[in-house]
């Protein structure tokens, strides 16, 4: 695909992205404003004073008719106002921005273990016609793909970090006060990176094995697909190796369908690592939005799943636009 094509099938995509948002961030305001229970201000903030109250009222527009309402909140959400009320010292976008590399840090990690780990395992291994073997890992990773990821999550963390403390816990502290992130410690990412790479390693072992079914399996049917193709035979007749014949020649075209898949492998992935975030403490947008849910908190809650969905569809967007350039066929 030419430059010029290939910048148009980005603006489509990003085009694409951007109405994906505006109905994700419609479907929040919807979902937040149907929740019984009376006046949402003195529900979600009735420890406040009357003025902050009132602040908090005129700021989102819960005084107005729905309509109304919507406008003011999209213009919020995609102007990144998520000031609650005058003087405000944090916003959910300060309180948010600080965490975000460590969900990019969980999540691209994840995923970049995830398909490299399913590519070697499924040439190397799965390619080798061993039928027991195939078939063992095959079953593994279909049965780790179809347990909810929270279970894993749980169970895992109660035998190695609790129990036999074989791993350690995630030693940064953020804690919560009525859904509003309050940092305990220092959030430096650089310099957190030492005391935290160790307690990452359950986390990301959990979302790798998850993961691991889509790419690994993939990976295995295009192969056996092409094992019968001319060129395969092409290549026997010359003479190569069964190693070089399925490393040099099958391979390279089973990999291509990886970048496909990954479009709908990068959701389950963010998905789960939400609820990974949660469970074990990570210091991310997941467990700042989980615990803004508690407390229906609109800007944190908001401001959370805009976060995720720009990173989710940019990660996407990057999958697309690489998957165009290396195959003609896209469009």
């Amino acid at each position: 695909m030419s430059w010029s094509r290939l910048l148009v099938f980005a603006g489509k995509k990003a085009a694409g992205s951007l109405i994906t948002i505006f109905l994700i961030m419609t479907i929040v305001f919807i979902l937040m404003n149907s929740v019984p229970g009376g006046d949402p201000v003195l529900r979600r903030y009735g420890l406040a004073s009357k003025e902050v109250q009132d602040q908090i009222r005129e700021a989102w527009g819960l005084t107005r008719p729905l309509y109304e309402r919507y406008i003011l909140y999209m213009k919020n959400v995609f102007t990144f106002n998520y000031t609650l009320y005058e003087d405000q010292e944090y916003t959910a976008v300060d309180l948010l921005l600080p965490l975000l590399p460590y969900t990019l840090l969980l999540f691209g990690t994840s995923t970049i273990l995830t398909y490299v780990l399913g590519t070697v395992v499924g040439i190397r291994v799965l390619a080798r016609k061993n039928k027991s073997v195939e078939n063992v890992i095959a079953g593994i990773s279909i049965a780790l793909y179809a347990l909810p990821v929270f279970v894993l999550a749980i169970i895992f963390k109660t035998w190695l970090v609790f129990r036999y403390e074989v791993l350690p816990p995630v030693s940064i502290a953020v804690s919560f006060m009525d859904g509003h992130v309050r940092s305990l410690g220092d959030m430096d990412f650089i310099g957190n990176m030492g005391t935290l790479l160790p307690s990452m390693v359950l986390p990301l072992a959990i979302l790798v094995m998850v993961g691991l079914a889509r790419p690994l399996l993939l990976i295995r049917e295009q192969m056996a697909t092409l094992a019968d193709e001319p060129f395969v035979t092409t290549a026997r007749a010359k003479g190569l190796s069964e190693n070089d014949v399925y490393s040099k020649h099958i391979a390279r075209c089973a990999l291509l369908p990886l970048l496909n898949d990954a479009a709908v492998n990068l959701a389950l992935i963010v998905s789960g690592g939400i609820i990974i975030e949660y469970v074990f403490s990570w210091p991310g947008i997941g467990l700042a939005l989980f615990e803004a849910l508690k407390y229906l908190d609109s800007p944190v809650v908001s401001c959370s799943i805009f976060l995720l969905t720009l990173t989710l569809l940019s990660l996407l967007l990057v999958a697309d636009v690489v998957c165009a350039y290396l195959d003609p066929r896209v469009s």
